[in-house]
């Protein structure tokens, strides 16, 4: 089945879940969760394909593109439930595909080296990075919070690593691709590589009980990394190359990373400056700029633009 009617099915299944699930301001984070698997994914995937590359990654992406379609509707239905059992045995397929996909990521790493491109570096990251918000709303879904960690926090991570951790790092290689000569493209690439784990540290330190210190470092570093991405982002959809749809989208998509991390950082600095948005508004606003807005405008954006180089 072709990416786009696979997405397209995705869709028609995530609007379904929305309006059946009436979850309020504080349900928004399975809700991204299942847009991510259920729309931005099977697109995903065909950013991956290399040509003419064979033996275990060529066939793993192959079987990920093949499963991603009832994977993420089991998902759907996993989020749909209440966490407990049966929600975790319907995520499984998904945290298996996500596993296999960082398998490929891995693989692809060990083969090259340092002969890897440094987009297809980035690319690689994010699969393991996708797998571990995988393997996060597994453990969200099945209910069972490791000592410390309450729902919301195991839930806000599952996002951060379907979006900050596939999304950010894949976007973050093409755009160096395409500004190659532009120092300040690769140190937002590096930035925000490194910064996706950094904050998940922080986060985590905060929970054990060792300061806010760094998760706002980490939550700032990261923002800034990726502001950095959105703006030249925005750079290359203004420098006139490529339809005007495509230019676009990548606009909106680059405009959308920018403001939603400035909430990001904003948040991330929460504690020193005393901003009076709660966490739940929080997740809203600048899950809504990230997934709509940066996540599948970026992805359709990049996908017309490789359609382009590729003819």
């Amino acid at each position: 089945m072709p990416a786009n009617l696979r997405a397209t099915v995705g869709a028609i299944g995530w609007v379904a879940f929305v309006a059946t699930r009436d979850a309020g301001v504080e349900g928004w984070g399975p809700a991204l969760v299942a847009f991510a698997a259920l729309v931005l994914v099977p697109l995903v995937l065909e950013l991956l394909v290399e040509a003419d590359e064979t033996g275990f990654p060529a066939w793993g992406l192959q079987l990920a593109r093949a499963s991603q379609l009832p994977a993420s509707l089991l998902l759907g239905a996993a989020c749909w439930l209440p966490a407990g059992v049966p929600a975790a045995i319907l995520a499984l397929p998904w945290v298996a595909l996500a596993g296999l996909l960082a398998v490929v990521g891995i693989l692809r790493l060990r083969r090259e080296r340092f002969r890897r491109s440094f987009e297809g570096m980035c690319a690689d990251v994010a699969l393991v990075f996708f797998a571990l918000g995988a393997f996060g709303t597994g453990v969200d879904r099945a209910g069972v919070m490791p000592k410390k960690f309450d729902a919301a926090t195991v839930a806000s991570m599952a996002v951060h690593f379907h979006y900050a951790g596939l999304l950010l790092p894949l976007f973050a290689g093409l755009v160096q691709r395409e500004l190659f000569v532009w120092r300040l493209a690769a140190r937002g690439a590096v930035g925000v590589v490194l910064g996706v784990p950094a904050l998940a540290f922080g986060v985590t330190a905060t929970r054990l009980g060792w300061g806010t210190s760094l998760e706002s470092a980490a939550g700032c570093g990261l923002a800034l990394a990726g502001m950095v991405v959105g703006i030249l982002q925005v750079r290359i959809a203004l420098d006139g190359r490529g339809e005007l749809l495509t230019r676009t989208l990548l606009l909106v998509s680059g405009a959308s990373l920018f403001v939603g991390l400035a909430f990001g950082a904003a948040y991330a600095l929460r504690g020193s400056i005393g901003l009076g948005l709660a966490t739940p508004q929080m997740h809203l606003i600048h899950g809504m700029l990230i997934a709509f807005g940066f996540g599948l405008g970026g992805v359709l954006g990049w996908r017309r633009m490789a359609a382009r180089m590729q003819g």
